[in-house]
C-alpha cells in the first residue's frame, strides 16, 4: 500500500493513512450513462477481481456488490444523466461489519460468563482485520476511479470523434469554403480568429485531419447542418 497519495487519490501528501470508510462519493463523467455503467463493469470485475455472480444488477443503471469479501463492505452504484454528461454516484455500506462484530461480542459475553474469563478482546482479534481489509478495498475501488477515469473520458470522446468521419467525408471538398465562413463568423463574434486556430489545433492533436477539423468546428457552431 502506498503511504500517501496527492489529492486526486482521495487523500493528501501530508495524511500517512487513507481515509476510514468511504460513505458516499459521486462524479461527473464526460460520457453517456450505458457507457459509464460498462466502464464500471471493466473497473469491478478486471481491476478489482469480482464476480459477474457477486453483482446485482438492479437496472440498466444501479447495480450492488461487496467489497472485501462476504463480509465486507456493500457497495451501490448509480449512474443518472445530467445533460451532455454522466453523475455517477458511490454509497458504500457497512452493515454487514456492524452486524458481524454484534454478533462477536454476544458471542464474546456469553462466552465470558460460562468460562469466567474476559474474551472481549476476541472482537478486536477479529473484526478489525476484516474491517482493515474492507477499508483498504473501498480506498483502491476509488483509487482506481480516479486514475482511469480521464483516460475512459478521452478514449470515449476520440471513438466518438472517429465515428464522425463517415459523416464528415461528404463535405472534405468544401473545407476551404467553410473555412472562409468560419473565419468571417468568428471575426464577427471574437474580433479574431485565436478561438477557431485552438480549436482547429485540439481536434487534430485528437487525431483528426485539418480539413475533418474545420467539419467538426462548422457542425457545432451550425455553419453546415448534418444532412441525414
Amino acid at each position: 500500500m502506498r503511504a500517501s497519495k496527492g489529492m486526486k487519490g482521495g487523500y493528501t501528501a501530508a495524511s500517512m493513512l487513507p481515509p476510514l470508510f468511504p460513505s458516499s462519493r459521486h462524479r461527473y463523467v464526460r460520457a453517456p450513462p450505458s457507457h459509464v455503467y460498462e466502464y464500471i463493469l471493466h473497473v469491478l470485475k478486471d481491476e478489482i477481481g469480482i464476480g459477474e455472480g457477486e453483482i446485482k444488477h438492479i437496472d440498466g443503471s444501479t447495480l450492488e456488490t461487496s467489497l472485501g469479501g462476504r463480509v465486507g463492505i456493500g457497495l451501490t452504484i448509480r449512474t443518472s444523466q445530467e445533460g451532455d454528461i454522466t453523475l455517477l454516484r458511490l454509497r458504500f455500506s457497512y452493515r454487514r461489519i456492524l452486524l458481524s462484530a454484534v454478533f462477536l461480542l454476544i458471542a464474546a459475553v456469553g462466552f465470558s460468563l460460562l468460562l469466567g474469563s474476559p474474551l472481549i478482546m476476541l472482537i478486536a482479534a477479529v473484526i478489525l482485520p476484516v474491517a482493515y481489509r474492507a477499508n483498504l478495498e473501498a480506498v483502491r475501488f476509488l483509487d482506481i476511479l480516479n486514475e482511469t477515469i480521464p483516460f475512459f473520458e478521452e478514449e470515449y470522446s476520440r471513438r466518438v470523434l472517429m465515428r464522425g468521419r463517415e459523416r464528415w467525408r461528404k463535405h472534405l471538398g468544401r473545407a476551404q469554403e467553410i473555412y472562409r465562413r468560419l473565419l468571417k463568423r468568428h471575426m464577427d463574434t471574437w474580433g479574431d480568429t485565436n478561438v477557431l486556430k485552438y480549436k482547429i489545433e485540439d481536434y487534430q492533436s485528437r487525431g483528426l485531419t485539418y480539413e475533418e477539423a474545420i467539419i467538426r468546428i462548422a457542425e457545432e457552431e451550425g455553419v453546415i447542418l448534418d444532412e441525414q
